[in-house]
């Protein structure tokens, strides 16, 4: 397995780890700044999709899947970055930690997954998890609600790889681009609440959130995770908690408390188990004689 591609893989995850403290240190909204990437990545990968021709013999059937694919992806940002306005770059980055079970849930919804006892342990750690990272239930203030959003965000992005799977028969610069290209019509939807930055930091903040961790990490991530087992990636994945617990502590300074860390290690515990459980499963099923 060439070191080149987890190297990619690590860059990619570092980078994506960004955009917790990115987005809650800036002043901008989540409208704001859900337009600002959107725009910027559709202006940058626009020119090699419109030159390919790539959307030129698209049916109706997969417009309809592109859709569905955007929207998701846009509600998820949407409340992703409600969830760190609200509850905190860690906390809201732990939340959507838990979108290996939510995936997992899904495929028992659609595609008549049975659990196995392993995997409903490993649910069980994670709900653990969640009860440990959770604030005193207190709607007055915006943690409890920032950390029920979060685990909303964490639910539709794991919808994703189903939606994508339905759509695998087009191109990947195809899906990355009507995935941004409708995700950016949900932020549009509340474009009266778009306001401009404030100071040039947040300028360049946004700028960071556009090219560094939308074009630059979602490509990267895009060839790791082509090329790479899907083991190794979901295992590089998790990284991306830890690191933006770090950042948030270091650079907003924000509360980590032994309570948060346990909870995290048991989220990411969990999820990581099941991508584990769930590979085996799939390898036992492959080397299965016919």
């Amino acid at each position: 397995m060439p070191v080149r591609l987890i190297l990619i893989a690590l860059l990619a995850v570092s980078s994506m780890s960004m955009v917790p403290v990115l987005v809650k240190s800036t002043s901008a909204n989540e409208i704001s700044i859900g337009i600002f990437r959107l725009g910027i990545a559709l202006l940058l990968i626009s020119p090699f999709v419109f030159y390919k021709q790539l959307l030129m013999k698209l049916s109706r059937t997969q417009w309809l899947g592109l859709m569905w694919i955007g929207l998701c992806f846009g509600v998820h940002w949407l409340t992703y970055f409600y969830s760190i306005k609200a509850a905190g770059a860690a906390l809201a980055a732990i939340a959507v930690s838990t979108y290996g079970v939510h995936l997992l849930l899904l495929n028992v919804m659609f595609k008549r997954y049975r659990i196995r006892y392993s995997e409903w342990l490993a649910i069980a750690l994670c709900i653990c998890g969640c009860i440990m990272v959770a604030p005193p239930l207190n709607w007055q203030e915006s943690s409890t609600p920032g950390l029920l959003v979060g685990l909303l965000s964490g639910f539709l992005y794991g919808a994703m790889p189903l939606l994508h799977q339905r759509a695998n028969e087009l191109p990947t610069m195809t899906r990355t681009w009507g995935q941004f290209a409708f995700a950016l019509l949900v932020f549009l939807l509340f474009a009266a609440d778009f306001d401009t930055p404030e100071t040039t930091l947040d300028l360049h903040k946004l700028l960071a959130l556009g090219v560094i961790c939308t074009v630059l990490a979602h490509g990267l991530w895009v060839k790791a995770s082509t090329e790479l087992p899907a083991l190794f990636t979901a295992m590089i994945y998790y990284l991306y908690v830890p690191l933006a617990m770090i950042s948030s502590y270091l650079i907003l300074d924000e509360e980590i408390n032994m309570h948060m860390i346990l909870g995290a290690a048991l989220i990411i515990s969990a999820n990581s188990a099941l991508a584990l459980l769930q590979w085996q499963r799939q390898r036992k099923t492959t080397l299965a004689p016919d």
